[in-house]
């Protein structure tokens, strides 16, 4: 009777210590911050591709929507429709595309992505203007290296035959003689119809660095009058380095917020910045060497 009672005490004894422990792992398991992959189009907003329109004030913004296909063809024709005027009549948007622009055919092969247009593309208000919205929305597709733009079966006039985001999108020249011009692509944010969006601004200055220096002093600087900034003025690049298709940024502790986090804003916008200018398919974020996060690029 004795010894029942006793291995029955040893038993709930035990029994508690069990509760009590997993108890407490799952305490310090949630006191821990458990890094988490961040895919580039993970935004505030729901979309799993982006389109470029103009703005009220008359920049491109990079705007999320969604497309519920998996055909690339189905999904190019759907980007172009979301590019014409009446698609954007109801919001703080311009499309640039005439609405009776059709697409005659789409053709992919082996990273390269013809799209085939009727002669109502010329009757645009400003072509170029509406070619930049057709190159950068479509290059927003995975394994898409450039476009190819015909009007009905011919190369577009006055173009290259293959275009890609070398083509300049909100361009900015803040440039003084010939030397040591360098092209740089920045991406910024702004308020629209009360959300925030991204903007891309290319550069074009005499600077001869690297274009990752170049970014981060311009985000940190906020040189831009009319966009903004959410980098840290006090944000420095300690150093960076491409290994295996990630682009490594090594920070110093400017870039956590008072909160001791980094708001998600500030690395979207390097993000953007870094898959703009350089070929690579992640960015990995360090404060004095130690890995704080990562965005990668998502594949459609």
């Amino acid at each position: 009777m004795i010894r029942r009672k006793c291995i029955q005490k040893i038993f709930r004894t035990t029994i508690c210590l069990f509760l009590i422990l997993v108890v407490s792992t799952i305490t310090n398991l949630s006191n821990k911050t458990i890094p988490v992959m961040v895919n580039i189009e993970d935004v505030t907003m729901v979309g799993n591709t982006s389109i470029y329109l103009l703005n009220d004030n008359g920049y491109f913004v990079k705007k999320p929507v969604y497309l519920s296909s998996n055909d690339l063809c189905e999904n190019v024709r759907k980007v172009i429709s979301y590019l014409k005027i009446s698609n954007c009549s109801d919001s703080s948007f311009v499309g640039l595309l005439e609405d009776s622009l059709e697409v005659l055919n789409v053709y992919y092969d082996e990273f390269y992505l013809t799209i085939d247009l009727s002669c109502d593309l010329y009757e645009s208000n400003d072509l170029n203007s509406s070619v930049v919205s057709i190159v950068y929305s479509l290059m927003e597709f995975n394994n898409i290296k450039g476009i190819t733009i015909l009007v009905e079966g011919e190369y577009l006039k006055d173009y290259p035959k293959i275009l890609d985001k070398s083509i300049a999108i909100n361009p900015s020249y803040e440039i003084n003689s010939r030397d040591d011009v360098n092209r740089v692509v920045v991406y910024y944010m702004t308020n629209d119809d009360g959300n925030n969006y991204y903007v891309p601004v290319t550069k074009y200055l005499n600077d001869s660095r690297d274009k990752i220096n170049i970014v981060i002093d311009e985000l940190s600087s906020n040189s831009s009058i009319d966009l903004v900034s959410v980098v840290n003025r006090d944000l420095e690049l300690i150093n960076s380095r491409e290994e295996n298709d990630v682009f490594v940024l090594n920070f110093n502790k400017s870039l956590f917020d008072s909160n001791n986090k980094v708001l998600e804003e500030v690395l979207y916008c390097i993000s953007y910045s870094v898959f703009d200018n350089y070929d690579v398919s992640m960015v990995l974020f360090q404060v004095e060497g130690k890995n704080v996060g990562n965005i990668e690029k998502k594949c459609l």
